[in-house]
């Protein structure tokens, strides 16, 4: 008799047990697998500043980027056409997690060298809920100048984590720097920032961009050259609009910021809005791979 009360008892426990399961196995669909959140951003730029989206193993990409005048004269000289600043980069994915690349502008008459790293991707399931990546870039100064300038006044060494999360059609990215720099008569060399970026996708393949980058100042010593380096530049503001057509993305916007380069940028940006002095400018990149996976997706 005991043994059969037993056996009743696991009986309806393996029933409660395998119906459960089953229920679970219903109401859990067998497709959803969690996977790297894509897109996150139109391009590895958002404006100027680099964003947390990586170029696949084995795809290059080649990037033209113009940076007009002020458009205040207006038609004097065509709002800022006569003046024109270009950088030209190639950059390179090695593997899903690094990228590299290099470029040259005629701000300053710059080279540049960067690579990036990614340490965590934000995937669809929400179990990783943002990325994660780090970013070292250098620059160098080539402007013959009228004395002889040292070395480590045209070197600039950039140190960015970058901090991004998806939401839908919105995407958001913050972006701490700190700056190893040399400027004239100034005996502080470590420089910081801290930027904000964003984008909000109109359509599949429109979207509208923002990035801020503020300054952490030092202390003012009442140096002059405190001031020429703080008080006569200005924090980098820029809006845009992102436009992907094919394996072609045609970015569109209006800065504060002449420079491409992280020191030129964040750091050296001698004009403001608030003085109308925007400059209009374009970014064109195109990628370029034999394998299928050049192909981007804006989803």
């Amino acid at each position: 008799m005991k043994f059969n009360i037993i056996f009743l008892i696991i009986y309806f426990f393996s029933i409660d047990v395998f119906s459960q399961e089953s229920l679970n196995d219903i109401l859990t669909p067998k497709d959803i697998i969690s996977k790297p959140v894509t897109s996150t951003f139109s391009s590895t730029r958002i404006i100027n500043g680099h964003t947390v989206e990586m170029i696949p193993k084995g795809v290059a990409e080649f990037r033209i980027s113009h940076r007009f005048g002020t458009i205040e004269e207006g038609f004097y000289d065509i709002f800022g056409l006569d003046q024109a600043q270009i950088r030209l980069g190639y950059d390179y994915g090695l593997n899903e997690n690094i990228m590299v690349g290099f470029g040259r502008s005629s701000y300053r008459k710059t080279y540049d060298l960067f690579s990036r790293f990614s340490f965590l991707r934000q995937t669809t399931d929400n179990k990783i809920p943002l990325s994660l990546q780090y970013l070292l870039a250098t620059s160098v100064e080539t402007l013959r100048y009228g004395s002889k300038i040292p070395f480590m006044q045209r070197l600039g060494i950039i140190n960015q984590i970058l901090i991004a999360k998806k939401f839908g059609k919105v995407s958001l990215q913050t972006t701490p720097s700190l700056m190893i720099h040399e400027y004239f008569n100034y005996d502080k060399k470590i420089f910081m920032s801290l930027g904000l970026s964003g984008r909000y996708k109109l359509g599949n393949r429109v979207a509208l961009t923002a990035e801020y980058h503020y300054r952490l100042k030092h202390s003012n010593d009442n140096s002059q050259s405190y001031n020429d380096i703080f008080n006569i530049n200005y924090n980098s503001l820029g809006v845009g609009i992102d436009i992907e057509a094919g394996g072609h993305v045609f970015q569109f916007h209006f800065s504060n910021s002449s420079a491409m380069n992280e020191q030129g940028f964040l750091f050296e940006s001698d004009k403001t809005w608030g003085k109308s002095q925007i400059c209009f400018g374009f970014n064109i990149l195109r990628e370029f791979s034999s394998e299928k996976n050049s192909k981007k997706s804006w989803d």
